[in-house]
């Protein structure tokens, strides 16, 4: 198949297996057609491999001659991405390839989320399998699914299947850096289940919207000033509740827990008319503008009155209630590192609030993914966001945590890949640790002595329609990964 968005980029093969994954849905959770894509491309090529009931799939091929005496390495990422687009793009993801395009020597999508987490990791695999010429040991390609969401590839893939005790894992977003620690995570999920009841008939309706923030990964860029919807749009409930009464109706905003969300709305029913609304949310948007000028320079607010009169309120002390749970729920850094300076220890992202109806029943629930390299911190978080929950009797349940991965005294892939870096640049790699979740610390614990590292080329704005791939850091990066398997020489 011939590259169309990227053909003439370096390196080309790379940059063409990733234009063909991107003409394949792959949000988490939604992998069957990736994976038998998957599988279909090793068949063709004669190579071993193995798909699983979770779709994950392991693609195998021999070493080339000169280096059947090394240990097999596995080449590891996860083929889902997050699927997120701007609101006013149309863009069916379950049907549609990612609309690529190069601009200011990035690769980019067309108003939705790029892929390039975790898709430059299943092309440079595929790049690595389809060679005849790259000098290589064993590789055991490994490309697991939902990994975006609660990494059920990595916690269900039957590990006997890979011989392999070495991995680089290339789900990482920086050049120039290999990382070697990560955090571990859970999910929070919070429940008020609340009576409603019909509208009065000279209450309005309106719709207050929080817009034009740039979201964020919850893990890599918390520490960021970076707006929430969520927070923002609460704030301004309680700001409201100063001068009126009110009723809510819903509260939505964000749609993944590993994303900051950008968008946030909420219906409300008020005898007020809308320029009072109007006067008060202007005055509030300006001190909120001013305090996140540094970062979201597109905040704002919109007001809009609706006229459906099937909706349905709930009651001015649930209002109360809802709207001091989501003030007082934490969003952020809790904990900085005191080993490694500039690194978050442990976080959490109020990521996703959403609104059910049935009847007479109005069910609000957040969900919040927390991130901690200390499992005693990420319990103690959990513990606090339930007790929270009961003080405004709102049902929590814990979602099962993913494993941080630990940072490895003895690791002769780690020495490996810092020399070769030191000898082909002339200047000392940076060996990083990462406050986001990767698999690397399901797989060292699933396979005994595993060594691990992780690298990547620049992608910023992940899990957002900003999503960008630096094209020059792709080849460096890949000419890097090249390099260790020419050096390679690990045999304990």
């Amino acid at each position: 198949m011939e590259n169309k968005v990227t053909k003439g980029l370096y390196p080309e093969s790379v940059f063409g297996f990733f234009e063909q994954i991107s003409e394949i849905p792959r949000g988490s959770g939604k992998e069957k057609q990736i994976s038998d894509w998957l599988v279909n491309f090793a068949k063709d090529r004669n190579l071993e491999v193995y798909q699983d009931e979770f779709h994950n799939v392991i693609i195998k091929k021999n070493a080339t001659p000169g280096y059947e005496k090394y240990l097999p390495l596995i080449i590891q990422g996860h083929m889902d991405m997050v699927w997120e687009k701007n609101k006013n793009v149309e863009f069916d993801f379950e049907k549609e390839g990612i609309r690529l395009k190069v601009e200011d020597g990035f690769l980019k999508a067309d108003g939705t989320t790029l892929g390039a987490d975790n898709g430059i990791a299943v092309a440079m695999g595929l790049a690595l399998l389809d060679s005849k010429e790259i000098e290589h040991p064993a590789l055991e390609v490994l490309i697991t699914t939902d990994e975006e969401v609660n990494m059920t590839g990595a916690e269900n893939i039957d590990v006997t299947k890979l011989a392999g005790k070495k991995m680089i894992n290339l789900d990482t977003e920086e050049v120039g850096a290999i990382y070697v620690s990560s955090a571990g995570g859970a999910t929070i999920k919070l429940t008020s289940e609340l009576e409603n009841y019909e509208l009065d008939k000279d209450e309005n309706i309106y719709s207050l919207e929080i817009l034009g923030l740039k979201g964020g990964h919850s893990g890599a860029e918390i520490h960021l000033k970076l707006g929430n919807s969520i927070k923002i749009l609460m704030e301004a409930l309680k700001h409201l509740e100063m001068k009126f009464e009110y009723r809510l109706v819903l509260v939505d905003g964000g749609n993944k827990d590993n994303a900051i969300p950008r968008e946030a709305h909420a219906y409300i029913v008020t005898k007020a008319n809308i320029d009072e609304i109007k006067e008060l949310m202007d005055k509030f948007i300006d001190v909120k503008v001013e305090e996140y000028k540094e970062e979201e320079t597109g905040l704002r607010y919109e007001l809009h009155v609706l006229e459906d009169r099937s909706l349905r309120k709930i009651s001015e002390r649930d209002t109360k209630k809802i709207v001091a749970l989501y003030n007082e729920f934490p969003h952020g850094v809790r904990v900085m590192s005191k080993n490694i300076e500039g690194l978050v220890q442990t976080s959490l992202n109020c990521g996703v609030l959403k609104t059910e109806v049935e009847g007479n029943k109005t069910s609000i629930r957040v969900n919040s993914l927390l991130r901690s390299s200390n499992l005693k911190e990420l319990d103690e978080l959990q513990d606090y966001l339930i007790e929270l929950g009961k003080k405004y009797e709102t049902y929590g349940e814990k979602v099962p945590s993913f494993y941080p991965w630990e940072y490895k005294e003895d690791s002769t892939l780690r020495e490996l890949c810092t020399k070769v870096f030191k000898n082909k640049y002339g200047k000392e790699i940076d060996v990083k640790a990462i406050h986001a979740g990767l698999e690397c610390g399901i797989f060292a614990e699933k396979i005994k002595d595993l060594d691990v590292t992780s690298f990547g080329p620049n992608i910023f704005g992940a899990h957002t329609p900003d999503e960008k791939m630096e094209i020059d850091s792709v080849g460096l990066t890949w000419d890097y990964l090249l390099q260790i398997l020419k050096e390679y020489d690990l045999v304990d």
